[in-house]
């Protein structure tokens, strides 16, 4: 088996918030226009200008050779540690097949994840600009009350926020209408299996535009889709579209039981969110589609991942099966503030035994086992604990509602012990 091929650039499209293509949600690299100085956007350039790009031409060319590429040294690197990628090989035969000797490949893409922009409705912990307006709109308005605080965060990047330019800037690659409907044609012509986030896809009017089109064009009922969303923003004309779907799936991003993920994903309400849940659960019985709890694991949450598991078996009746099911979204790595590892070892210790009395899957597991590990130096843990009590009492402040503090007490205790 090839340790290089992935079948990602012969049959995928993926357009990231700013309207970039690359070749999946795993790169950082855009693709770069043939002049290599400019970058195809979806606000600019259709599918078919990227799909056989010079570039893309090189990329499929390098990996039939068995040459790496650039743009997934994330994969590579987690393979090479052990840990299992998104890399797939599956149709390698026939992808080589169809691919000529120039690096052209000669059908379209049957799978695609398109990011509608990052206009969001929340601003969640672990989130940035990148992914909600809102988020950037916040660091703003704090700003004001403490430029201090503002300008430290810049300073500080990712330790604390993963992005921190273009504050406040509403990235709408989909307002453009000429291409925005060769986007569509795409979709409704080709894809059949589609994966829609944002932002927060639901707040987006062309999302709307883009069922409408492909069920004019009669289309709907060969796709797969798949629809990440906080479940603030239930819209009732989805029983129009869903239904008339091959297959349909809700991520559901929920990071907590009731006020923990209302804080986590701050405003959200908790009575909203069930709401919206059993929205789509009547929806699911009538058609074929389901739902699937996503959280993303962090500092904030990782006390209560047997508490949220519980709770989503318990909503699903008692058991997870294929129309409600359970996946790991990933751990918050970056900022790290959010990430487990920067809690004090006796806190990480008494949740690691307080999640070992309840038995899930692997990954549940290796959760525990992470946090029995020392991954920082002792110095530069304290640090980032010293960011992450900063950066929450400021964030907590300018809320005006539940703090960190409040909700986590005993993880106040034991930073409180760990930097005396």
């Amino acid at each position: 088996m090839s340790k290089v091929f992935c079948n990602k650039p012969f049959d995928h499209n993926y357009i990231h918030t700013n309207g970039k293509f690359r070749l999946c949600c795993t790169t950082i690299q855009d693709i770069y226009t043939d002049n290599n100085y400019n970058l195809f956007n979806a606000g600019k350039h259709s599918v078919n200008d990227y799909w056989n790009s010079n570039r893309m031409k090189e990329i499929r060319k390098n990996m039939i050779a068995g040459k790496q590429t650039r743009d997934c040294i994330k994969c590579y690197q987690q393979e090479k540690n052990g840990i299992a990628s998104l890399r797939s090989t599956n149709g390698m035969e026939n992808f080589i097949k169809n691919t000529k000797a120039d690096g052209t490949y000669t059908k379209p893409a049957s799978t695609m994840q398109i990011q509608m922009g990052n206009i969001c409705n929340l601003k969640c912990k672990m989130c940035s600009q990148m992914y909600s307006h809102m988020n950037g709109l916040e660091l703003l308005e704090i700003g004001k009350e403490d430029p201090d605080w503002l300008h430290w965060v810049k300073e500080q990047g990712a330790n604390v926020n993963n992005w921190t330019n273009e504050l406040g800037i509403k990235q709408e690659w989909y307002k453009n209408k000429e291409f925005k409907l060769q986007t569509f044609e795409h979709i409704s012509q080709n894809i059949t299996n589609l994966n829609v986030i944002g932002g927060e896809p639901t707040l987006i009017p062309e999302f709307y535009e883009m069922f409408e089109y492909c069920d004019k064009q009669n289309t709907l009922g060969d796709k797969s889709v798949t629809l990440v969303t906080n479940l603030t923003n239930t819209n009732p004309r989805m029983t129009k579209w869903l239904p008339k779907l091959r297959k349909w799936r809700i991520w559901a991003s929920i990071d907590g039981v009731a006020e923990r993920t209302e804080y986590i994903r701050y405003p959200s309400q908790w009575k909203i969110i069930l709401k919206s849940l059993d929205f789509y659960k009547n929806l699911a019985k009538e058609s074929n589609g389901g739902i699937t709890l996503s959280p993303a694991v962090q500092l904030l949450n990782v006390d209560q991942l047997d508490d949220i598991i519980k709770w989503w078996i318990n909503w699903c009746g008692g058991e997870l099966n294929e129309k409600y099911g359970f996946t790991w979204l990933a751990t918050v790595w970056y900022p790290l503030i959010c990430n487990p590892a920067i809690a004090p070892r006796e806190w990480r210790l008494k949740v690691a035994d307080k999640l070992d009395k309840f038995t899930f899957d692997d990954f549940y597991k290796d959760y525990i086992i992470d946090l029995r590990k020392e991954k920082h130096p002792k110095e530069q843990m304290l640090n980032y604990q010293k960011a992450f009590i900063r950066y929450n009492d400021t964030q907590d402040k300018h809320r005006k509602g539940k703090t960190w503090r409040e909700l986590l007490p005993k993880l106040e205790s034991a930073l409180t012990n760990s930097l005396s």
